[in-house]
Formats: structure tokens, C-alpha cells, sequence
């Protein structure tokens, strides 16, 4: 019975939230700091979604929001009733080093990020949902000092990068075992490989119009290869 009345708790309090919060995937797009506003920077790597999700667990049940550029923030929060405002009760970081092209302006729009949320211990946060048709912009207000992290519901960054590069190249076969297999691509191009959590795991640089990757070292899983003028491509090592 305490386990029913608890979820149906759970279940009111959310539904008196902004449901749009939750039904939705929020892009970074900008960040205003100290009254300078800067852009998301190109990176070689997709850009994640960012989200809020109810969870739960052996301590009771609760909010998060996970917000990505190239590192992650994960924030337990707590809403404040009748407001469009929540406050931090934990937060951290994943700490990873940018290593692909444009990694000086990628790092530091990634450092800004890791400070909004983790500087200082405590805060709170309001937010607002602009609509304009489908589209959707989720503002974020850092109420200590009036910094704002802007995210979009629709990825556009990705889709106008993506217009601008090339028709991707070929791999051969996939999943792969011990090669992944390169077909149509030009020689001396600089390449990456990232795991799904952003993890350089290799890099390179193509052969020839057709070459290999050993991939005998890489654990099973979901990867992302981007050669330099290509669309990225995933790929799963069995």
C-alpha cells in the first residue's frame, strides 16, 4: 500500500511540472556568461540530447536533468511548487578532454557548461519554454548570477554541419569482429573513433581509397568513426 501511494505521489507531483520539461530532448545551443553570449562551437562528434527524467530509488524518488555538450552534468533536483523553478540537491561531471578539431573553442564552451551547474555547491535555477510552432527553446537562469544556458528541441546545428559535408563513405561490413572495413574515402585524411560516451578511443589517417582499422582491442559496443569532410558514421564491434 506505502509503494502504491507513492507513485501516485510521484505521479502528481510531476504532472503538476512543466510536462513540456519532460517531453521533450533539449540541445545546448548557447550559453550567456558574464553577459557574453557564446554559441555551441562545431564539434567532429554528434551533440547528445539533454533531458529530465524521473527516477527512483532505494532512498525514495525524484527529478534529474542531464545536461550534454561534449562532457555530461547529471543534476538531482528538487521543483519548487507553483514556480517555474528547481533547485540543485547533487551534481556532477564527467571530466573528458576534447581532442578533435576546433578543441580550443569546444573545451572552453565545455568548461562554461561544467561551471553552471557545479559552481557554487548550492543553487537554483528558473526556466522558461518559448514556443514558436513545433519549435521549442528551454531557457535556463542561474539565479545566483543571471547566466543562462539556451537548448532547442530540434538538433539543428547537426543537420546544417551534416548539410555541409560530404556523402559518407562506405564501411563494408557492419557490426565487425576484427576489421572494420573502409571503402571510398580519400588517402591522407585524418580520422577518429569515439565511443558512445564521447571516449577518443583512436585516430588515424585513411591509406588509401579503401583501408582498415584494427579493431581486435575495442570492447563490444556502439561506435562512432569520423574521417575528416565525412558525415560521421556509427558502427557496433561484436
Amino acid at each position: 500500500m506505502k509503494k502504491i501511494l507513492l507513485l501516485l505521489l510521484v505521479g502528481n507531483v510531476l504532472s503538476a511540472q512543466n510536462a513540456e520539461l519532460f517531453n521533450n530532448n533539449w540541445y545546448i545551443s548557447k550559453i550567456i556568461d558574464n553577459g557574453q553570449t557564446t554559441t555551441t562551437p562545431a564539434m567532429d562528434i554528434p551533440l547528445s540530447k539533454s533531458d529530465f527524467i524521473a527516477v527512483s530509488g532505494s532512498m525514495g524518488s525524484g527529478y534529474a536533468f542531464n545536461s550534454k555538450h561534449f562532457n555530461s552534468c547529471q543534476l538531482e533536483i528538487s521543483f519548487a511548487s507553483g514556480t517555474n523553478s528547481f533547485a540543485k540537491t547533487n551534481a556532477a561531471c564527467t571530466l573528458s578532454m576534447y581532442g578533435g578539431n576546433n578543441q580550443t573553442a569546444v573545451n572552453n564552451y565545455d568548461q562554461k557548461h561544467q561551471n553552471f551547474y557545479i559552481i557554487p555547491v548550492t543553487e537554483t535555477f528558473t526556466y522558461e519554454i518559448v514556443n514558436n510552432g513545433s519549435d521549442k527553446m528551454l531557457i535556463i537562469t542561474k539565479n545566483s548570477n543571471g547566466d543562462k544556458i539556451y537548448y532547442n528541441n530540434t538538433n539543428s546545428f547537426l543537420a546544417t554541419k551534416e548539410n555541409l559535408l560530404k556523402e559518407a563513405f562506405l564501411i563494408a561490413q557492419n557490426p565487425v569482429k576484427e576489421n572494420l572495413m573502409i571503402e571510398h574515402v580519400e588517402k591522407g585524411m585524418p580520422f577518429q573513433i569515439f565511443d558512445v560516451t564521447g571516449k577518443l578511443i583512436s585516430t588515424g589517417e585513411t591509406s588509401g581509397e579503401k583501408f582498415k582499422i584494427d579493431t581486435q582491442h575495442f570492447a563490444k559496443g556502439q561506435y562512432i568513426l569520423i574521417i575528416k569532410g565525412s558525415k560521421p558514421l556509427k558502427f557496433i564491434k561484436e
